[in-house]
């Protein structure tokens, strides 16, 4: 496909050396050191010029492009570049990024001929809010058609350690997957467990809920107290989420100017304090450490990783870490923290999974990006309905069929019938091969 993508910072960054691997991409921004940087790592086309500025498409006259991305910081740049672009050139999709919500409720996108948009602090905190439902769960990812989620968790019980993971196997969950010592691998039922293994269970939640119970026994039970340092865009995102679950929300900000705003937008749903973050006696003086979960919003990982060690120090059990940088991962997770995806590697994977589905088939990310997660659904005027199909058969990767709230195991050929969900659970690296399989069915 022939792409352009409007922004060269981090998540543009990315996207432009994901995308390169397989496609034409052309990278605009104003910043021609950063540009230089990308020309010296990847194949791709640059332009040197304001997103904002009809003139910086002149290069791209008469030329038909596949999809144009529009990612830069700015919602006001992303919208206006957008709308340049569908008067300028001939993109046929656009895939803008977006900080305000209200744009989602809104006709601007769809009047600015918009594909798709993504919302990335809103998910952040989304994807947060999901933690007061498992509390115990480290991740927790939906899926169209089903109810069935993906839940991640930590083994931190000494008594199922040795044991194989067939406990946790049962016509309505699996195990998927498990993350040991910075190694991804999808297992087989008599995989043995290991202390601090990361598994993660597919299914039904209530099932997979009463299981979490077993796996780890330090997390809490239940979450009604929640701390959030962070008073930024992203801090504020999350305690709206989590203002109508009738629990106790703190709002830690050292800025006084962001007190103020977030104290106006949270009104009575939470409580600010304005303190400074390196007096750690506001752990004791504003009873954080009571706190069920901390969430630490810094755009720097390092500034998030020590407030989560802080917390971990006064007896705080679920800590929650903001992880912009990929690199820091694994490291939140050796550390017994929950890694949360930020707002910039959020628009990077849904822009990767809006890319990557269609009407057809849908994709999904786990693990860092190191999984990957296909599922199609069966139509009532699908061609498959009543046809026998071949599984991808392959290391790596696990095929089920799920069929009326059931999970089947698809390694030999098996009938399809209307409302069937094909899930393929694989590591990312075979990612091309799968795709091709699931839609050539």
């Amino acid at each position: 496909m022939d792409i352009i993508i409007a922004g060269a910072g981090r998540v543009g960054h990315l996207l432009s050396k994901a995308l390169c691997v397989k496609h034409n991409v052309t990278v605009i921004d104003k910043n021609g050191d950063v540009l230089q940087v990308l020309n010296d790592s990847v194949d791709l086309l640059t332009i040197t010029g304001d997103i904002e500025d009809p003139s910086t498409y002149a290069p791209l006259l008469n030329k038909s492009f596949d999809i144009f991305i529009a990612v830069t910081d700015s919602d006001e740049a992303n919208l206006l570049s957008t709308l340049i672009a569908d008067d300028v050139i001939d993109a046929k999709k656009k895939i803008i990024r977006l900080k305000n919500e209200y744009f989602a409720k809104s006709s601007i996108s769809q009047k600015l001929g918009i594909s798709d948009a993504v919302f990335p602090f809103s998910t952040t905190a989304v994807s947060i809010k999901a933690l007061l439902d498992f509390p115990k769960a480290n991740n927790v990812k939906e899926f169209l058609y089903t109810d069935f989620k993906l839940i991640s968790v930590f083994v931190q019980n000494s008594d199922i350690v040795g044991e194989t993971i067939e406990q946790f196997v049962q016509k309505d969950c699996i195990v998927v997957g498990i993350e040991r010592e910075k190694t991804f691998f999808i297992p087989n039922s008599d995989e043995v467990l290991q202390e601090y293994d990361l598994l993660y269970l597919f299914g039904n939640d209530q099932v997979i809920k009463n299981f979490c119970e077993i796996i780890d026994t330090k997390m809490p039970k239940s979450i009604t107290k929640i701390t959030i340092f962070g008073a930024s865009l992203l801090g504020i995102e999350i305690a709206k989420a989590l203002a109508d679950k009738n629990i106790s929300i703190k709002v830690i900000e050292k800025d006084n100017d962001l007190c103020m705003k977030a104290a106006e937008i949270l009104q009575d749903s939470a409580t600010v304090i304005n303190s400074r973050y390196i007096e750690h006696t506001i752990f004791d003086e504003e009873q954080i450490s009571h706190s069920d979960m901390l969430i630490s919003t810094d755009s720097k990982d390092e500034e998030n990783i020590i407030r989560c060690l802080e917390a971990k120090e006064k007896g705080v059990t679920k800590t929650v870490a903001i992880n912009n940088n990929k690199q820091h991962y694994e490291l939140m997770h050796k550390l017994g923290i929950v890694a949360a995806r930020g707002p910039k590697a959020n628009a990077y994977y849904a822009i990767l999974e809006k890319m990557g589905s269609s009407s057809l088939v849908f994709e999904k990310h786990y693990c860092g990006g190191r999984a990957t997660i296909f599922m199609r659904k069966i139509f009532p005027n699908s061609s498959l309905n009543g046809k026998k199909v071949k599984p991808f058969l392959g290391e790596y990767t696990k095929c089920f069929i799920v069929r009326e709230g059931i999970i089947h195991s698809f390694e030999e050929k098996f009938i399809l019938q209307e409302d069937d969900l094909i899930f393929v659970y694989l590591q990312s690296n075979l990612e091309e091969k799968v795709k091709n399989w699931i839609y050539s069915l």
